[in-house]
């Protein structure tokens, strides 16, 4: 039996109120800081101003308040939960037959949906605008550069300094030798004029060099094209470089995460972190499910019982303690000690069972 509609209705605006206005209050917080460190940084670049600080701002803000989201639905839900117990409504409901998981329902209803919502709809578009901030601060930092991309053809890195502009593919990398395997490099001047190109069986990272074995050369004014055994080129590029220099996790979204796994696998990439985003990103539902039973758990209890300012700033502890045995778990999956699923899963799954054991027994008496 389901609880009456306008009961229902009733909740689920309540609920709404809560989060949306704390979700609206901590988002001006966070985008407030986000813009002085972005002025930061445009006042350390040079030709940069205050357009490109609000510029980037807005830019990732949605990524921002997509981090916020966890702890938007613990507080609001403990807000939400304190002011219907301050004004005896729930013990009104409570007194007319209605069970903590009627009660409930329009929360967790709401928090289910908000996390398929991130997932499906927010998450493609923030991963969107961030990978385009993070091109452009790159950008306006000049210098030297390295992105690395991977694609169905293997990985592509484009390398620019004061010196040259170097566009290099090849099929994979080994990282226990540190070489890339069937390379092709185009070399240009620093004002994108073609010098030449590179054919070779592998590449070597070693040192400030790139050491091409059984190498062909094709420059602009040859006919034929030259071969050499060993053939080396200025680099800054590490073989360590090329897994921290490809596009952050939290720029590709979940509906590309699968495919870009998969490639980057088979170029001989790392993978752990992209594939605990996956994971995360696909438990966003039960994790803020999880925060609402949470809220509930320490917020359900009677007024008249009292200890209510303790059991807030008990369950405003445990929200932390879950952000802590996230962070523990997530370092646990890059780490390889635990399996990434595992890793990325248990904080919602505990969190979850916990705070329903709590419930039940608050139900029971």
């Amino acid at each position: 039996m389901t609880p009456p509609a306008t009961l229902f209705r009733y909740m689920a605006l309540r609920s709404i109120y809560a989060i949306g206005g704390l979700l609206i209050i901590l988002a001006c917080l966070i985008l407030l800081i986000d813009l002085i460190e972005n002025l930061r940084f445009v006042g350390k670049t040079e030709g940069a101003g205050f357009g490109l600080a609000v510029l980037l701002t807005i830019l990732r803000a949605p990524s921002l308040a997509q981090t916020l989201f966890p702890f938007v639905f613990l507080f609001g839900s403990i807000w939400m939960f304190h002011q219907l117990n301050k004004r005896s409504e729930l013990s009104v409901m409570r007194s007319a037959g209605l069970s903590i998981w009627r009660l409930l329902g329009p929360a967790a209803l709401i928090a289910a949906l908000t996390g398929f919502f991130i997932i499906t709809v927010i998450d493609p578009i923030s991963s969107r605008m961030l990978s385009y901030a993070e091109a452009l601060m790159l950008q306006k930092r000049g210098g030297e550069t390295s992105l690395v991309k991977v694609f169905r053809d293997g990985i592509w890195l484009r390398q620019q300094s004061e010196t040259a502009y170097v566009i290099i593919n090849a099929e994979s990398h080994d990282e226990a030798r540190g070489a890339l395997n069937a390379v092709t490099i185009w070399r240009f001047t620093p004002d994108k004029k073609f010098v030449e190109r590179i054919d070779a069986r592998e590449a070597l990272l070693s040192d400030a060099t790139m050491e091409l074995n059984d190498a062909k050369i094709m420059a602009l004014d040859d006919d034929t094209p030259r071969h050499a055994p060993v053939y080396a080129i200025p680099t800054t590029l590490t073989s360590e470089d090329l897994g921290e220099r490809v596009q952050e996790p939290e720029t590709v979204s979940l509906w590309r995460l699968p495919r870009f796994i998969a490639l980057a696998e088979s170029a001989g990439l790392p993978t752990v972190r992209y594939q605990i985003r996956f994971h995360d990103l696909c438990s966003t539902p039960l994790k803020l499910l999880a925060m609402v039973l949470i809220a509930a758990a320490f917020s359900l209890r009677p007024v008249r019982m009292g200890g209510q300012m303790q059991l807030m700033v008990l369950s405003i502890g445990a929200g932390f303690a879950l952000y802590m045995l996230s962070e523990i778990s997530t370092a646990l999956g890059e780490s390889a000690i635990a399996p990434v699923a595992l890793a990325a899963w248990s904080p919602a799954v505990i969190a979850a069972l916990i705070a329903i054991s709590a419930l039940l027994h608050v139900e029971d008496g």
